[in-house]
This record gives structure tokens, sequence and C-alpha cells, in this order.
């Protein structure tokens, strides 16, 4: 086991072989879509943990599940190593881990994908997902900027993914952010779907997200049936005494 420790030992990396052709992670962020697409990529490509991230204010929280269970697992299927982030960063570690992970990954894996989420209000037309590349990556891969439009600058990225790549244009690293639309009051497992299918084609593997589809709708369906019943009560509370 590979021991790599940054910042003072604040954060640790154990891990067999930390590096590879893609590095990818994602957060709980805009309706839980990088948690979520990650989530689902380790479980349907048979993911092997191959090890952790230890730091001193990790989220005091573990589960178990065939052994136990770490707020921040590293898992590899082929030429991929995923970070599985099984709770939210805790407000220290949301800046520290991933500016540490990103120094790494630099020098350790060839492009980066990252995964969040992006407000469906700002939604325009048909469209389903934009994307935050560095520098570095649009020049390797022009026909992404093509395919997908790049994010706006005055929406802007916050939280664990603007670390990473902001380390990774200072360090001239291809990366970039998949953004699909997704609600921003609840999951949003459909916006995770549409994240696979893109990460899928990266990697040249097939990844079945029919899950993730019909877990979206379901949460759909009960977020109407919740809305529906609040506008039924407004109207009852609004509707005049009948007198007999």
């Amino acid at each position: 086991m590979a021991m790599l420790r940054g910042l003072d030992h604040y954060v640790e990396v154990v891990a067999e072989d930390f590096g590879g052709r893609y590095f990818v992670t994602g957060f709980h962020g805009v309706g839980y879509v990088g948690w979520i697409a990650v989530r689902h990529l380790v479980e349907k490509l048979g993911a092997k943990r191959i090890g952790y991230v230890l730091t001193r204010h990790m989220q005091p929280f573990v589960s178990v599940k065939g052994g136990i269970v770490l707020p921040y697992e590293l898992y590899r299927a082929g030429d991929a190593v995923f970070l599985l982030t099984n709770v939210p960063l805790s407000k220290r570690d949301s800046t520290l881990v991933p500016l540490y992970l990103a120094e790494k990954v630099a020098g350790s894996f060839e492009e980066s994908v990252f995964i969040g989420g992006l407000d469906s209000r700002r939604r325009e037309g048909e469209e389903e997902l934009r994307i935050a590349p560095t520098s570095a990556y649009l020049e390797r891969h022009p026909e992404v900027g093509e395919k997908y439009k790049v994010i706006e600058e005055k929406l802007g990225i916050v939280g664990p993914l603007a670390v990473f790549l902001a380390v990774l244009e200072a360090r001239g690293a291809p990366g970039v952010a998949l953004l699909p639309y997704a609600a921003i009051e609840r999951p949003d497992p459909k916006a995770a779907a549409k994240a696979v299918e893109v990460i899928g084609e990266m990697l040249g593997v097939e990844v079945d997200v029919k899950e993730l589809i019909e877990e979206g709708e379901m949460v759909e369906k009960t977020v109407e049936e919740i809305e529906r019943k609040i506008r039924e009560s407004a109207r009852e509370r609004e509707a005049p005494p009948y007198y007999i």
C-alpha cells in the first residue's frame, strides 16, 4: 500500500495504486448529482476498493457492508479510479481534500472528470448538460467544446469541484466538470444518469442507467403528489366557510 501524506499530515491517502488514465469524482452538491453518479458507476462497473482518504476532520460516520465503509473511499475499475464520498465532505475537508488530491491527480492521471449539478431553472431549450473544462482539456478534446456548451462565466462554480479545477488549470492538467441540469431542492437521479451516460462514452464502457431513471421518475412523482396536496390544502384554507 502506498501512503501519501500532505498538508502537515492533515490529509492521508492510503491506496494500492493511485494512478491511471482517468480520475473521476463528484460530491453532494446540487441534486446530489456527483455523489449519486459516482456511487452508481462504482456499483455497475464492479469497481474494487483500492484505498481511502483519511483526514483530521473527516465526518465521524461509518457504516458496515462486508467490513467498514469509510467516509471517503477510492475505487478502481479498469483505467479509472473513483473517489467516492460516502458522506458529504466536512467544511474544512471541502477545500483541503480536493486541494491535496488535485496536486496528486495532476501528476498521476492522464485526465480527470468531475461531476456536479447545474440549477435546472437556468436550462436553455432542451440542453441537458454543460461543461467546465480546463484549457489543457479543451486543447486535447476540442470536439467536446463543440458538442457541449461551456458554463457561462457569470454562473461560476463553488465547492470541491472549483478547487480541483483551479489546481488542474494551474498545473496545465486536463480536466473537465460535467454539469447536468438538476433540481436544487432534492436528489436528482435522472440528472446523474445523464452524467453517467457521458462518462461511459468517455471511458468506452456501457453503464446501465435504467435504475437511476426509474428512481428519478419515482422521486418526481412523489414530489408532484406532495405539491398537489399542498395546493389542495391551501385552496381549502382560502375557501369561504359554509353556514347551515
